[in-house]
C-alpha cells in the first residue's frame, strides 16, 4: 500500500524530502525510546534499589537505637520526655549524610499524630497520614513511599513499625538527584530527536534541491520543445543519470535544429524555383497564344490563297480574255507570298524563344526535384534520430524499471532512490510522447515531400513532352518556311511569266497546278501547327497548375517547420537583410 505522503502527485523535491525524513525520524525516535528505556531500567533497577537499601539500612539503624519506652513516655507526657525524643533524632541525623527527616508517627484518641520531628520543638501535634503511613502503621510493616516533591524538596520516604510501642518511624532522604536524573531522561532524548529533526530536515532538503532542480530544468526543456522552441541548451556538467539524460536531451534539440535548418532552407529554395517556374509559365503561355494567333491568321491565310489559285485556274481556260486580269492576281499572289513568308519567319522565332523558354523549364524542374531528393533524404535521416531518441527513451525506462527493482530490494533504505527512477521513468515516457509527436510530424512532411516528388516528376515528363511538342513545331515551321520560299520564288516566276502568259499558257498552267498542291499541302501543315500550339498551350496550362500545386505543398511545408523555433531564424533574416541592402545600393 504506498503511502499518501510520497503520492506521484506531489513533487519530487517533496517526495524526496519526505522519503527521506521518515526514515531519519523513525531512526531518531527508535534511538531517544531506547535511551529512555535504558535510563529508566538503570534508575527503577539500579539507583532506587540501591537507595531504597540505604534507606532501610538507616532506618534499621534508628529503630535499633531507639528506646521504644521513651517513645511511650513522649505519648503520655509530651512536655517532659519530647525534648529527649527530640535530641535523639537530631544526634541520629548528624553525619548521615543524605537523610532529611526523621520523625515519628503514632495515633491518639483516633487522630494521627507526630509525636517527635528532628528539628522541631513541636510534639503529638495532629497531621493527616499518608497512604504509605497509614498502610506501614495499620499492618505493622516496613512501607517505601515513592519519590515525591513538596515545599521542603524532592524526598523518598520509609516507614517502619517500632515493636513495643503503637508508633512507626518516619524517615525522610534527599531524592533530587533521582528527580534530576528522570528529567534529564525526558530532555536529552526531546533534543536528540529535536536536533535530529532539523538536521535531517537540512539534509532533506539539500538532497532534494540536488536532485529535483536538475530535473526540473530537464522538465523545462522538454516543455520548451515541445512548444516548438529548440533555441534553448541544457547541457549539464553533472556525471550522473541525470546529467547523462539532459545530455542526451541536448543532443537531440541540435540535431532537430540542424535538420529542421536545413528542411526549412530546402522549403525555400523549393518556393523560389517555384516562384521562377511559375513566371516562365506565364511567359511560355503569353508565347503559346501569340503562336496560336500567329497558326490561326496562317490557315486563314492559306484559305486565301487556295481560293485565289482557284480562280486563276478557272482564269486560265479563257486565259485570252483575263490577261490583265491574271497579271493582277499574280502580283496579289506575290504580295501574300511576301507576307506569308514573313510570317513564317515570326513563327519560326517564336518557336526557337519557346524552345528556350521550355529548356529553361527542364533545367529548373531538374534543379526542385534534386533539392526534393535532398529533402527526401533528410526527412529519411530525421527519422533514423526518432527511432535513436525512441531507443534511448527505451533504454532509460528500463534503466528505471532495474532502478525501482534494486530500490525494492533495498527496502525502507531505497525508497527515496525509487522516487527517483519512478520520476526517471516519467521523463523516459514524456520522452517517448515528445518523439512520437516529433514522428507524427516528420511523417506528415514526409507525406507532403513524396507528393510533391510526385508531382515534380509528373511536371517534369510533361515538360519533357513539351519540348519534344516544341522542337517538332519548329521542324514543320521550318518546312512552312522553306514552302513559302519555294512558293514565293514560283509566285515570282509566275509573275515573269506572266508578261509572256500568250507564249507559255501551258508552262503557266503547270505552274499553276504546282502552286495549288503547294498550297494544300501548306494549309494542311498550317492546320497541324494550329493543332500542336493548341495542345502546347494546354501543356502549358497544365504545367501551370502543377506548379502551383507545388508551391503550396512547399507553403505547407514552411508552415510546418515554423513551428520550430531553432534561433537561426534571426540570423538568416539578418543576412536576407543585408543582402537586399547590397543589391538595392
Amino acid at each position: 500500500m504506498k503511502l499518501k505522503l510520497v503520492s506521484p502527485k506531489k513533487s519530487i523535491k517533496s517526495q524526496l524530502i519526505i522519503s527521506f525524513l521518515i526514515p531519519f525520524l523513525v531512526f531518531a525516535i527508535v534511538i531517544c525510546l531506547f535511551f529512555m528505556k535504558m535510563m529508566s531500567n538503570t534508575i527503577n533497577n539500579n539507583i532506587i534499589p540501591q537507595f531504597d537499601s540505604r534507606l532501610e539500612d538507616n532506618s534499621k539503624a534508628l529503630v535499633k537505637n531507639l528506646d521504644s519506652g521513651l517513645i511511650n513516655h513522649v505519648m503520655e507526657s509530651p512536655q517532659e520526655y519530647g525534648r529527649n525524643l527530640e535530641v535523639f533524632l537530631d544526634s541520629f541525623n548528624k553525619g548521615r549524610k543524605g537523610i532529611q527527616f526523621t520523625y515519628v508517627l503514632s495515633r491518639k484518641d483516633g487522630k494521627d499524630v507526630i509525636v517527635a520531628l528532628n528539628g522541631s520543638s513541636s510534639f503529638m501535634g495532629e497531621q493527616q497520614f499518608t497512604s504509605a503511613q497509614k498502610k506501614a502503621f495499620d499492618q505493622k510493616e516496613v512501607v517505601f513511599s515513592s519519590i515525591y516533591k513538596d515545599k521542603w524538596g524532592v524526598h523518598k520516604s520509609i516507614f517502619v513499625p517500632v515493636e513495643g510501642t503503637d508508633a512507626i518511624i518516619g524517615m525522610d532522604m534527599d531524592a533530587a538527584f533521582i528527580d534530576k536524573l528522570q528529567t534529564q531522561m525526558i530532555l536529552y532524548p526531546s533534543l536528540f530527536l529535536l536536533l535530529a529533526v532539523i538536521i535531517g530536515l537540512a539534509l532533506a532538503i539539500f538532497i532534494g534541491n540536488r536532485i529535483s532542480k536538475p530535473l526540473q530544468k530537464v522538465v523545462g526543456f522538454t516543455k520548451t520543445i515541445a512548444g516548438g522552441n529548440l533555441s534553448e541548451s541544457t547541457r549539464s556538467d553533472r556525471q550522473d543519470e541525470i546529467g547523462e539524460l539532459a545530455n542526451s536531451f541536448e543532443e537531440m534539440r541540435l540535431n532537430l535544429s540542424s535538420i529542421i535548418d536545413n528542411v526549412r532552407g530546402n522549403s525555400q529554395t523549393i518556393t523560389e524555383s517555384s516562384n521562377i517556374l511559375f513566371t516562365s509559365f506565364e511567359e511560355l503561355a503569353g508565347a503559346s497564344e501569340q503562336i496560336v494567333d500567329s497558326t490561326n491568321e496562317e490557315v486563314t491565310g492559306s484559305e486565301e490563297r487556295a481560293k485565289h489559285i482557284e480562280k486563276i485556274s478557272n482564269m486560265i481556260s479563257d486565259m485570252t480574255a483575263a490577261i490583265e486580269n491574271m497579271d493582277t492576281q499574280t502580283k496579289q499572289i506575290k504580295d501574300v507570298t511576301y507576307n506569308t513568308s514573313n510570317l513564317s519567319q515570326e513563327g519560326s522565332e517564336q518557336v526557337q524563344m519557346v524552345s528556350e523558354q521550355i529548356n529553361k523549364i527542364k533545367n529548373n524542374g531538374l534543379v526542385t526535384k534534386e533539392n526534393l531528393s535532398d529533402l527526401n533524404n533528410k526527412l529519411e535521416h530525421i527519422n533514423k534520430i526518432i527511432v535513436l531518441i525512441s531507443e534511448i527513451s527505451s533504454q532509460t525506462n528500463l534503466l528505471s524499471l532495474n532502478a525501482s527493482i534494486e530500490a525494492a530490494r533495498a527496502g525502507e533504505a531505497g525508497k527515496g532512490f525509487s522516487v527517483v527512477a519512478q520520476e526517471i521513468q516519467k521523463l523516459a515516457n514524456q520522452t517517448a510522447t515528445s518523439t512520437q509527436d516529433i514522428s507524427n510530424i516528420v511523417n506528415e512532411i514526409n507525406k507532403q515531400t513524396d507528393k510533391v516528388l510526385q508531382l515534380n516528376q509528373q511536371d517534369f515528363e510533361d515538360i519533357v513532352e513539351g519540348v519534344k511538342i516544341v522542337e517538332q513545331n519548329g521542324k514543320l515551321f521550318n518546312q512552312i518556311f522553306h514552302s513559302v520560299e519555294e512558293l514565293k520564288t514560283r509566285s515570282e516566276s509566275i509573275f515573269e511569266s506572266s508578261e509572256n502568259i500568250s507564249k507559255a499558257s501551258d508552262s503557266t498552267l503547270s505552274s499553276i497546278q504546282e502552286i495549288v498542291a503547294i498550297s494544300e499541302e501548306g494549309l494542311a501543315n498550317t492546320e497541324e501547327i494550329a493543332a500542336s500550339a493548341t495542345q502546347q498551350n494546354y501543356t502549358v496550362e497544365t504545367l501551370k497548375h502543377q506548379n502551383e500545386l507545388l508551391t503550396n505543398v512547399a507553403n505547407t511545408l514552411q508552415e510546418t517547420v515554423g513551428k520550430f523555433h531553432t534561433g537561426n531564424e534571426l540570423k538568416e533574416d539578418t543576412e536576407e537583410s543585408i543582402s537586399e541592402d547590397l543589391n538595392e545600393g
